[in-house]
Parts: structure tokens; C-alpha cells; sequence
């Protein structure tokens, strides 16, 4: 598994997993469900493979791993595992 993905691979992704999309100014915003936890991506990224720094910075933001973060992003951790992980980690309830 390559570290690089494609900023339209991870929005489609992140939507798919219960992230709400708001696009402002020069961003997109990622919220998930009803706790605090977001991330953002520059529209620009859309069809272009974001960095490994970008992704690792991503990772954290959602509070994962970055391989989780990649899971996530290749569907292979479902939006319920993603949850269980968030409460595991103290990060939600």
C-alpha cells in the first residue's frame, strides 16, 4: 500500500464515511458527525495526489494513524470501526 492518494479519491472516501463537506474561499471542510474532529483540503488538491506530509497531517487532524487514515481512505475500516477507534482513543464518545 503507497502512501499517495488523490485529493478527489479522499473526498469521495471521507464523504462516503459520514464526513459532512463545506467548501469556503480556497478550502473544502471536513466535519465528522457531531464531534469536533475536521480536516481540510485545498480545492486545488482535487486532481492532483497529496504529499505524504499532507496525508500524515490529515491523519492526525481525524485523530488516526496515518495507515489508519489510509484504510480509511481505501475502504478497508468502515465508517463504524473509524467510530470505535475515535472512543478507543478517548478522541469521541
Amino acid at each position: 500500500m503507497g502512501s499517495i492518494r488523490k485529493g478527489r479519491d479522499i473526498d469521495v472516501a471521507l464523504q462516503k464515511k459520514g464526513f459532512r463537506r463545506n467548501m469556503s474561499g480556497d478550502h473544502i471542510f471536513y466535519y465528522f458527525g457531531d464531534t469536533r474532529i475536521t480536516t481540510k483540503m485545498s480545492h486545488g488538491m482535487m486532481g492532483h495526489s497529496l504529499s505524504t506530509d499532507l496525508i500524515s497531517r490529515m491523519a492526525r487532524q481525524l485523530r488516526l494513524t496515518k495507515r489508519q487514515f489510509l484504510e480509511l481512505i481505501d475502504c478497508t475500516v468502515a465508517e463504524e470501526r473509524y467510530r470505535e477507534i475515535l472512543r478507543e482513543t478517548g478522541a469521541a464518545a
